[in-house]
C-alpha cells in the first residue's frame, strides 16, 4: 500500500503548498487595497525560488520520473506568476496601473492554477490505477513507465528487461485455505517483492496471482541476478497465515527487449519462458536470449560460475535447455 500513500501524501503536502501560496497573493491583494509596504518575497527577480511553494517544486522536478513533465510545466506557470505579480506591484507602487497589466496578472495566475491541476487530475488517475488488494499499481501504469523508461534508456545506454511471475500452485492455497487466504498470500507476496527490489525495480501487479517488473540494466547479467535475488527473496520470506507459516514461491520469465520490439511482444515471450519454468519444476526463473534459448536461473546468491551463454554472461548458475 506504501505507492498509494506515497500518492495521498503527496496531494496532502501539494494542498499546502498550494494553501502558502494563496497566502503569499493575499499580500498582493492587500497591497492593493489598502496600500503599505510590499516586500523581497513578491519584488525580488528571484522571488519564485525564495517562496515555499518552490520547495514542493524542487522535491518533485526529478527527470524521469512520472509526472515529472507536468510538474516541469507547474515550475514555469510559477515563475511567470511571479514575474507577472512582479510587474503588478511595481505598478501599483508608482500608481500606474493599467487594464493590459492587471489582465497579464490574471491569466498568469489562471495558467499557474491550471498547471496544478493537471498534475492533480495525474495523480487521481494514477490512484484510480493502482491494485486496492496489492497497492501495487496495475498494468496501466507499466505502460506509461516503459515510456519514460525508454527515453531514458537510449541516454544512458542501458537495456529494458521484462521480468514476469507468477505464483506457484495459488489454485491450492485458495482450494485449502480460502479466499480469503488467498487475498492475504497475494498481499504478502506483493509486500515481499517489494522489500526485495531495489530502487527503480518497481513492482506491478499484472492481473490474478500474477506480477510483472521493468528492470534497467546495462547487461543481461545483471537483470539476471536481479531475478534470481528476487525469485529467492520470496522463497526465503514464509507467509503467515493465521499461526501456519506457508512457504509461498513464485515462477518467473524474464526476456531482454529487442530492438523495435513493443512491450507487448516482449511480455509474450517472458510469458513463454515463464509456463516453461511452470511446466519443468516452478520456483525458478527462466531466461529466453533473443535467439528463443531457454535458461533456468538456480536461487543461489550470484557468486558461482558463470553460464556460458555470451548473451547474458551472468554469475548466477544456470541450466540449459533445448
Amino acid at each position: 500500500m506504501q505507492m498509494i500513500l506515497n500518492i495521498d501524501n503527496d496531494l496532502i503536502v501539494l494542498n499546502q503548498a498550494i494553501k502558502n501560496h494563496y497566502e503569499w497573493a493575499g499580500k498582493l491583494l492587500e497591497l492593493a487595497l489598502l496600500g503599505g509596504k510590499t516586500d523581497e518575497a513578491i519584488l525580488h527577480p528571484l522571488a519564485h525560488q525564495r517562496c515555499q511553494f518552490s520547495q514542493w517544486i524542487n522535491c518533485n522536478l526529478e527527470e524521469g520520473q512520472p509526472g515529472a513533465e507536468l510538474v516541469s510545466h507547474i515550475y514555469s506557470a510559477h515563475v511567470i506568476m511571479h514575474d507577472r505579480a512582479r510587474d503588478l506591484t511595481q505598478a501599483i507602487i508608482n500608481k500606474a496601473v493599467s487594464p493590459i497589466i492587471l489582465t497579464n496578472y490574471h491569466h498568469a495566475q489562471q495558467l499557474f492554477i491550471n498547471s496544478i491541476d493537471k498534475y492533480k487530475e495525474y495523480l487521481f488517475e494514477s490512484r484510480n490505477h493502482m491494485d486496492t488488494l496489492t497497492g501495487l499499481p496495475l498494468r496501466h501504469l507499466l505502460y506509461s513507465k516503459f515510456a519514460l523508461m525508454q527515453a531514458r534508456n537510449q541516454r544512458a545506454g542501458k537495456r529494458i528487461f521484462v521480468l514476469l511471475m507468477d505464483i506457484d500452485r495459488f489454485k491450492s492455497i485458495n482450494d485449502c485455505w480460502g479466499h480469503n487466504a488467498g487475498d492475504e498470500v497475494l498481499r504478502r507476496v506483493a509486500d515481499i517483492l517489494c522489500s526485495g527490489a531495489r530502487r527503480h525495480e518497481p513492482v506491478y501487479r499484472f492481473g490474478g496471482e500474477e506480477f510483472i517488473m521493468l528492470i534497467e540494466a546495462s547487461s543481461g547479467k545483471e537483470a539476471c541476478q536481479c531475478a534470481a535475488r528476487l525469485c529467492h527473496h520470496m522463497e526465503s520470506n514464509p507467509v503467515e497465515l493465521g499461526a501456519e507459516l506457508l512457504t509461498v514461491t513464485v515462477t518467473g520469465g524474464i526476456v531482454g527487449l529487442k530492438e523495435g520490439e513493443s512491450l507487448h511482444d516482449a511480455i509474450g515471450r517472458a510469458d513463454k519462458a515463464m509456463y516453461h519454468g511452470k511446466n519443468t519444476g516452478r520456483n525458478r526463473c527462466i531466461y529466453m536470449s533473443e535467439t528463443g534459448q531457454l535458461i533456468t536461473l538456480t536461487h543461489q546468491v550470484p557468486g558461482e560460475s558463470p553460464g556460458s551463454d555470451p548473451g547474458v554472461n551472468t554469475n548466477a548458475e544456470f541450466s540449459h535447455h533445448p
